[in-house]
């Protein structure tokens, strides 16, 4: 199944569901829970190209032996 039919698919399993106050409430939450996995990946992929940057920008330290 490629993913152009799984996305055309999801109207229909929405339409299936009977909407009550429980499956509102852990729509809400699956869809809250998935948005939360999504800025913290992107909050992690910030921080690792600031770091990145700021090493490219340090000029290389010295040893002391």
């Amino acid at each position: 199944m490629d993913l152009i039919a799984m996305v055309q698919s999801v109207p229909q399993a929405l339409n299936a569901l009977q909407l009550d106050d429980n499956t509102v409430s852990v729509l809400a939450m699956l869809i809250g829970l998935a948005g939360g996995w999504t800025l913290t990946g992107l909050h992690q992929q910030m921080k690792a190209k600031k770091v990145k940057m700021s090493r490219k920008q340090q000029p290389p330290r010295s040893r002391k032996d």
